[in-house]
């Protein structure tokens, strides 16, 4: 065998990968070092949730109110004819196919709403890349994994998704109940749907949480693919 082949590189016999509690610590260090980048993608997931949570808790409110003047107690027909004429006097539909074309506009609504909260958190969260490109070289060149790297971002738009996600379901609640109680006065606690509003909290805090990590997925991905090399080159 000639001498002048190249020599084979030796295999990599063991590869140091930092735990799950590193990647948390690094996340958190970060929304601290960039808080008003995190507060604009908080921001953005609250407004988006107390929207959604608003609009839930309404209907669900409102909805029970109908059940409960269609089957409520014989002994108060009288209350009953009286929030009827009030949700008739408020615009409120009581129809079949008004009921429907209400919902449909809601839906129209929230989907809006959540693809400008989405669009908001990729534009964050690339933004927040393009100012780390040194530091997530650094990274690499230290030997982190690109797995790592993604790791890195999702755990930081988690942090960011469930901290905006409660603050907006909290704020659209409060708001929903305070509104249609003053709307409505006694009548909107005839009969409080705990189990809807419970099953509307659930949705909105998976909605939230999947949206802002959903919207970091993305530019993580860029930010693992990342060559050490050109991200330690990049003017900052």
């Amino acid at each position: 065998m000639s001498s002048d082949a190249p020599a084979q590189p030796a295999p990599v016999r063991r590869q140091i990968k930092l735990p799950l509690s590193k990647a948390v610590e690094i996340a958190y260090k970060s929304i601290r070092q960039r808080l008003s980048r995190s507060l604009l993608v908080t921001s953005g997931i609250v407004l988006a949730l107390a929207f959604l949570m608003a609009i839930l808790a309404g209907d669900a409110v409102t909805e029970s109110m109908r059940s409960w003047i269609r089957s409520g107690p014989a002994d108060q027909s009288l209350r009953r004819q009286q929030l009827e004429s009030i949700m008739k006097a408020r615009g409120v539909p009581t129809g079949l196919e008004e009921i429907a074309d209400a919902k449909t506009q809601q839906r129209w609504l929230i989907g809006l709403a959540l693809l400008v909260a989405f669009v908001g958190i990729l534009n964050s969260m690339l933004m927040s890349v393009t100012e780390r490109f040194r530091e997530i070289g650094t990274m690499k060149c230290l030997g982190a994994l690109d797995g790592f790297i993604v790791k890195l971002f999702l755990i930081e738009s988690l942090f960011q998704g469930v901290v905006g996600t409660v603050i907006g379901v909290t704020i659209g609640l409060v708001l929903s109940l305070l509104s249609t109680t003053i709307s409505y006065g006694r009548y909107a606690w005839v009969d409080v749907p705990v189990a809807r509003l419970a099953t509307s909290v659930l949705v909105c805090l998976i909605v939230g949480v999947s949206l802002t990590v959903a919207g970091a997925v993305y530019p993580a991905w860029q930010a693992a693919r990342m060559h050490p090399i050109e991200a330690m080159r990049v003017e900052t």
